[in-house]
């Protein structure tokens, strides 16, 4: 994993966009030079048009999930997108149609067909090489565990939800060990015979072996405290094992006046423009529920928001009107009979959300933060879960990157999940981050995932 720009990114992910930006640009430009060589267009408008093809592409294969680590749904995810590349293809073809005199309608067809084929062709095949390349252990990285059991097994784990980037080949001190301490250099030693290019150091109270741990920094070993390794190659943080001490020493959790408010122009501006471009959207949406049971269009609810400081949240109503005549809060379950006709479309697009940038207008909201909750799960939350109030260190967001990230919550546990991935993002906030969320905000709408 590098980090840019605060964020944690896999390099191997990183190599295969680079990899198939190039490959499309040069794909692109080949296509279009061998049409339209000495026709109209200049050299440069055929430059400008297929680097806007090769980069439009790669914007709906990220939006499509062909760049999620899980890559078992390669075939069906490119299926899902094949239609809006052959629409761009068609776009682009039909641009350049207009700075030539020559016909190329009767051809038109065939090259954009052409592309769309050899793209999903080529995405298929080199996701499959991909995968076998990864299989071969070749971008696996071995790694020695000083510390506990618990520890190696909640490491072992996590090998196996990143799809193997690192692999656990030995543990040196705890209860089942495989490298005893004997000398200074017995860590370093130990850890070479394995081939480790990594030591992580999960030791609790314990005094760390500091003398070895040195003899392994100098000999070329990395030294990574299990909480740096666990937020390095997961993206969150680990709630568990969190302590005040490392929040206090590690880097971010940093805040300034003026990238506050900076971030809340770019909130106000991002709000006006969502408005104005959604105005149709809210317009159509609030006749249906209107005309449906004849009851509220939108819905107001208590949430908790910036600094614990309750504040009211608004949204298009998407349940029946005695949805919670019990009075007691619940979340949504699958297939949950409470639901309307319209409030189960306007819930799967996330549509129910936009009268939140009312809130983002008023300050009580951001774009993107953790998501407020009621006041009843917060006072449940926060006894039961460590570190949650943190959660209202910044404002909360339409969306954010547990949103993305995780599955909707819906169980004390779903909710420590999601906590995790939040104390992440209030870690390491910046423009980098902000702007990856929207981008897979845009995707998981599309695939229409998470939503109840």
């Amino acid at each position: 994993m590098r980090q840019v720009l605060g964020h944690y990114v896999a390099k191997s992910f990183v190599f295969l966009r680079l990899i198939e930006t190039l490959l499309l640009a040069m794909g692109c430009s080949v296509v279009l030079f061998y049409s339209f060589s000495g026709k109209e267009p200049t050299a440069a408008t055929l430059a400008a048009f297929a680097g806007i093809l090769s980069l439009g592409i790669i914007a709906l294969m990220h939006f499509g999930g062909l760049y999620r680590p899980d890559i078992k749904r390669t075939l069906w995810r490119s299926i899902l997108i094949t239609l809006p590349i052959f629409a761009l293809a068609v776009w682009t073809t039909g641009e350049l149609a207009r700075h030539t005199s020559v016909p190329i309608y009767p051809y038109r067809w065939q090259w954009t067909g052409a592309l769309t084929g050899g793209w999903l062709l080529s995405a298929v095949l080199v996701r499959m090489m991909f995968q076998q390349f990864h299989r071969s252990g070749h971008l696996t990285r071995r790694v020695v565990l000083v510390g506990m059991d618990a520890h190696a097994r909640r490491l072992d784990d996590l090998a196996r939800s990143t799809h193997e980037r690192f692999r656990i080949v030995g543990q040196f001190g705890g209860n089942s060990t495989n490298g005893e301490a004997g000398s200074p250099t017995a860590l370093a030693s130990f850890a070479s015979s394995l081939r480790a290019s990594e030591v992580v150091v999960a030791i609790g109270k314990e005094v760390p072996p500091w003398g070895e741990l040195a003899h392994c920094r100098v000999a070329g070993i990395r030294i990574t405290d299990y909480l740096d390794f666990f937020e390095r190659e997961s993206r969150r943080l680990c709630v568990d094992n969190l302590r005040e001490d490392w929040i206090a020493l590690s880097r971010g959790f940093e805040g300034s006046n003026s990238r506050e408010w900076r971030r809340r122009s770019f909130d106000v501006l991002l709000a006006l423009a969502g408005f104005v471009a959604t105005a149709p959207v809210l317009l159509i949406v609030m006749l249906g529920i209107k005309l449906e049971d004849g009851g509220p269009v939108f819905y107001a609810q208590e949430r908790i928001g910036f600094g614990g400081k309750p504040f009211v949240l608004y949204k298009l109503r998407s349940m029946r009107v005695d949805a919670e005549r019990d009075g007691k809060p619940s979340w949504a379950a699958e297939r949950d009979t409470r639901i309307t006709g319209v409030g189960r479309i306007i819930r799967k697009l996330r549509i129910d959300e936009l009268p939140q940038l009312w809130n983002v207008l008023r300050g009580d909201m951001s774009f993107i933060g953790p998501r407020p909750e009621r006041p009843y799960f917060v006072n449940q939350f926060s006894q039961a879960i460590p570190f949650y109030d943190y959660r209202h260190v910044i404002r909360p967001g339409i969306t954010g990157w547990a949103q993305v990230s995780f599955r909707y919550g819906a169980s004390l546990e779903d909710t420590r999940q999601k906590l995790s991935y939040d104390l992440y993002y209030i870690k390491n906030r910046g423009v980098f981050l902000d702007c990856l969320i929207l981008l897979k905000t845009f995707g998981v709408i599309l695939r229409g995932e998470g939503a109840r």
